[in-house]
C-alpha cells in the first residue's frame, strides 16, 4: 500500500503513470486529468489561446494581460492560425444551385 502513495507522490507531471486512450489521437498514452495525451493537451491550449479563452490555457496562467495579445501573435506565427484539436465554429458555405429552369427547356 505504501507503494502506491509513493508512487504518487513522486509524479512530477500533469499526465499520470497510467496509460488510457487520449480523447483528442486515440493513442493509448498517458493522459491527463481532461483524458489527453501530452502532445494533446498543447493543441487544446494553444486553440485556447487563438480563441482567446484566456481563462481555460495553462500558457496563459500568471501572464500579463497587456502580454495576452502578444502571446496569441506568437502561437499564430509558430504554429498557425487554423485549430489543431477544436473544431471550427465557423459553417462551411454550400454553394447553392440555382433550381430554376433553363430557358428553353420544358
Amino acid at each position: 500500500m505504501n507503494e502506491f502513495f509513493e508512487d504518487i507522490d513522486n509524479m512530477d507531471s500533469a499526465f499520470s503513470q497510467y496509460k488510457s486512450e487520449c480523447q483528442g489521437c486515440d493513442m493509448f498514452l498517458p493522459v491527463n486529468d481532461l483524458g489527453l495525451c501530452e502532445d494533446c493537451a498543447g493543441k487544446l491550449d494553444r486553440d485556447m489561446i487563438r480563441k482567446r479563452d484566456w481563462a481555460y490555457s495553462v500558457l496563459t496562467f500568471g501572464c500579463p494581460k497587456d502580454k495576452l495579445e502578444d502571446l496569441r501573435n506568437d502561437i499564430i506565427k509558430k504554429h498557425g492560425k487554423k485549430f489543431e484539436l477544436i473544431a471550427d465554429d465557423k459553417p462551411k458555405k454550400k454553394k447553392q444551385r440555382n433550381k430554376a429552369p433553363k430557358k428553353g427547356r420544358k
